[in-house]
């Protein structure tokens, strides 16, 4: 499993996990449910600095380049894509043509930002990229930071999948 696959796996793996389990609460339930993330597909584009700040420009309102942006589906009727069977399933006639992925949307990273970032803030290049890689999965899930409330939720989430992978708070400043 590559670093990014890792990174996104913790962050759907916590938010399917938080998610069954508030709703094993609800019910009555209180037991753990395991998930998978193999039903879920999202695009990741790198920009250089100039693309970064075009695309923050248009969709944010601020002309200046951003270490990630995020996009999500918002057609259901575009979110579902036929699943594409892995390369140890080939041999599997069974494997093949099964299933669908559920496409959550596209970030758009700009690697020269985020190693700046990285570098001023003293941080590890790959626990930035951890970090940022799971921010921008948070907002294609409908996570936002607009507000108190949602940013504290939001980086609550962040941190928690980011000590499951063995990273360190972002937000603690040495």
């Amino acid at each position: 499993m590559t670093f990014c696959e890792k990174c996104l796996s913790a962050g759907i793996a916590l938010l399917r996990s938080s998610s069954q389990q508030a709703d094993a609460v609800r019910s009555g339930e209180a037991e753990h449910q395991p998930c998978s993330t193999d039903d879920y597909a999202i695009s990741i584009r790198f920009a250089d600095t100039a693309e970064s700040q075009q695309l923050n420009t248009t969709y944010r309102g601020r002309a200046k380049p951003t270490n990630v942006l995020s996009f999500p589906v918002v057609d259901e009727a575009e979110q579902w894509l036929p699943a594409v069977a892995s390369t140890e399933s080939l041999g599997d006639e069974n494997a093949l043509g099964l299933g669908r992925l559920m496409l959550l949307g596209d970030l758009v990273l700009c690697p020269s930002i985020i190693e700046n970032e990285a570098s001023e803030q003293k941080k590890s290049l790959e626990d930035h990229w951890a970090h940022l890689l799971i921010h921008g999965l948070l907002h294609l899930l409908g996570f936002d930071h607009i507000d108190e409330g949602d940013a504290e939720e939001m980086e609550s989430l962040e941190i928690e999948a980011l000590r499951s992978l063995g990273i360190p708070n972002p937000y603690l400043l040495d």
